[in-house]
């Protein structure tokens, strides 16, 4: 029993040492943003300083928007230079921000909005090279499991940032003391980068399938496999149409689903937490097995079958009207999307040939940006309209993806198990 729990939980790390100090990174660097984006900013801003809800989701959007439109940039900068110096980088030339932030007058505090773009820089030349390293330090039959490292690491920090602003607020006896812990926590992650990330950029002669922005072929890598091997390319076009798609299906939801529980449902804020609760815990827990079924199951296949089970559910969760069995709905949904996320970031960082690895990883993350920033808009309309129809707006989304997945996504590239 110890000795499988050591095989799932453990093994990829010692196989890829790295990959500890990058789940490190990921979690210091996402628990600060998320502190500054979910409460320190929010409580600041509009409690202490008064400005509106616009001003702040304003600021908000400053951020989100320069980091969509950077990514791209970000990726294929670290294709020329490395990962390792703007993932070290990005965290370090902002880690001041937050402590700036909190520190200037009130009568100039429309300076948050240029802190704010330099903040959406820093997280630019940080993610696109980021998920690049995996993909160029950890082999094609590991990269799932890779990715679910990261993944479950990224949606846990996300998770944290609300509790932890609230309690370092409370125990520190200030609102303040979340904007130094933020910077504190950019710091520790440009510094780990520093120190514990190597200079490589992957595995010399590692088949991979090649695509180009005209969904043609690239200049081969270093001792490539037989053209039968290589013979099963993906359009970055449909690659940017799935990140898309999937991206807004899912965030559609985002700033609605609490407001469902506890109008639609009567669910108390006890209840909500607990919900909560019961679905993080499985992502946490699973995440590490999921991605390794991923790897053994093939990452197209894994793929197509959760977003099919994602849009399958979503069409079923307007229907329960209690507490239970809105959770027994919502689970295969929250499976689902565990199982297909990291194995969806497996397959685009296969997919791209390490010389070109940052620049497709940042196109990804650009379409999928534009859906993020599509999503809540469209949300609100259906909100507005019918407050059950957030989650058919969202089911319909997914099932084009579904659709585009089960006809496009047949072939394994090199290196996955056939379907």
């Amino acid at each position: 029993m110890l000795e499988r729990l050591k095989r799932t939980y453990f093994a990829v790390f010692r196989e890829y040492p790295p990959l500890l100090n990058l789940a490190v990174i990921t979690l210091a660097s996402q628990l600060a943003f998320g502190l500054l984006n979910f409460y320190a900013l929010p409580v600041y801003l509009v409690q202490d300083l008064g400005v509106s809800g616009l001003a702040l989701g304003a600021a908000s959007t400053t951020f989100l928007a320069i980091e969509m439109v950077l990514k791209l940039p970000m990726g294929r900068l670290s294709d020329r230079v490395g990962r390792k110096p703007l993932i070290m980088l990005g965290p370090l030339l902002v880690c001041l921000n937050p402590t700036l932030i909190v520190s200037l007058p009130a009568r100039v505090w429309a300076l948050v909005f240029p802190l704010r773009a330099v903040d959406g820089a820093g997280a630019a030349a940080l993610w696109p090279p980021l998920y690049a390293m995996v993909g160029d330090l950890v082999r094609d039959r590991s990269r799932a499991t890779a990715m679910a490292v990261v993944h479950t690491v990224y949606i846990a920090a996300l998770g944290l940032a609300a509790v932890v602003g609230s309690l370092s607020a409370h125990f520190a006896h200030s609102d303040r003391f979340p904007f130094y812990l933020a910077s504190g926590l950019l710091a520790l992650s440009g510094l780990v980068a520093h120190f514990g990330l190597p200079q490589t950029r992957g595995y010399a002669g590692e088949p991979h399938t090649e695509i180009s922005p005209l969904g043609g072929a690239m200049e081969p890598e270093p001792a490539p496999p037989p053209a039968a091997a290589r013979a099963a390319p993906y359009p970055v076009a449909l690659i940017l149409l799935m990140g898309l798609l999937m991206t807004m299906g899912l965030l559609m939801l985002s700033n609605f689903l609490i407001l469902y529980a506890k109008v639609e449902l009567g669910m108390t804020t006890l209840h909500i937490g607990v919900l909560l609760a019961v679905f993080g815990a499985p992502m946490v827990l699973l995440g590490l097995p999921l991605g390794r079924l991923s790897d053994r199951w093939g990452k197209a296949r894994a793929v197509r079958f959760a977003v099919v089970v994602s849009a399958i559910m979503m069409w079923l969760m307007p229907f329960p009207r209690t507490v239970v069995t809105f959770a027994l709905v919502g689970a295969p949904l929250v499976l689902s999307q565990i199982l297909g996320m990291p194995a969806w970031l497996g397959l685009v960082s296969q997919l791209a040939p390490t010389s070109r690895r940052g620049g497709i990883m940042g196109l990804v993350a650009t379409a999928e940006g534009i859906g993020a920033a599509a999503a809540p808009l469209l949300g609100g309309v259906l909100w507005d309209i019918s407050p059950p129809y957030i989650f058919f707006g969202s089911a319909a989304v997914l099932t084009l993806a579904a659709v585009v997945a089960l006809f496009t996504l047949r072939r394994e590239p090199p290196g996955m198990s056939a379907p």
